[in-house]
């Protein structure tokens, strides 16, 4: 888990990930009673998850049968060894992140708001991923993170290392973003809004000595 919290707690320039704590989630069924399966995850019995600003919240060993909505302001929840059988929507407007370790993800992560006016330094809802799953930001502002050095899929197109435009060197924060020319990267991130009624997508990579 320590790893999973250092991934968690990463600091996006351009995504602007909030701050980083916990308070553990343990599943239950319906009846308040644990339905401990062979693999050691429980059915869920939320799929609605409403957090209040700043929160920060754990769900563990969670089997998810069907789709989930994730929403709140400038908060955080870290799914972990969970499977999602549905669509995991991410429905915050201000910079609720939606991450996912050490899952199995058979739906669709989706970004689902009211809002498409931004500028890159506002708090965009996403998903921080630590493997490779569709993401998919509907007619709304929001972004994807994927925590390593594998293929971001987001909105129907495939991203990788190469594609990034900019790079962001966490071990030298004062530098600010720099133009990507192969420097050695460690996440790969995405984000689309629009300024001025004009759509911008950016493709930015960072290295992260942590992972």
């Amino acid at each position: 888990m320590k790893k999973h919290w250092i991934m968690a707690s990463i600091v996006l320039a351009l995504l602007l990930l909030p701050g980083c704590g916990s308070t553990a989630a343990k599943p239950v069924d319906e009846a308040g009673t644990d339905t401990l399966q062979a693999d050691g995850r429980t059915p869920a019995a939320e799929y609605s998850f409403t957090l209040e600003e700043d929160e920060s919240r754990v769900v563990e060993n969670t089997v998810f049968e069907k789709d989930m909505t994730v929403g709140g302001a400038r908060a955080q929840i870290v799914f972990d060894n969970c499977v999602f059988n549905g669509d995991i929507i991410n429905t915050s407007e201000a910079g609720a992140s939606v991450t996912i370790t050490g899952s199995e993800v058979n739906g669709t992560c989706i970004l689902r708001n009211g809002r498409k006016e931004a500028v890159m330094e506002d708090p965009f809802p996403k998903f921080l991923l630590d493997a490779p799953a569709e993401v998919v930001c509907e007619d709304c502002f929001g972004g994807a993170v994927a925590l390593g050095d594998f293929a971001l899929h987001f909105n129907g197109e495939t991203y990788t290392m190469q594609d990034a435009s900019l790079f962001f060197d966490m071990t030298d924060p004062e530098a600010g973003f720099v133009p990507y020319e192969g420097q050695q990267a460690s996440l790969l991130a995405a984000a689309q809004w629009w300024e001025n009624g004009e759509p911008q997508l950016l493709i930015e990579c960072e290295f992260d000595p942590n992972l």
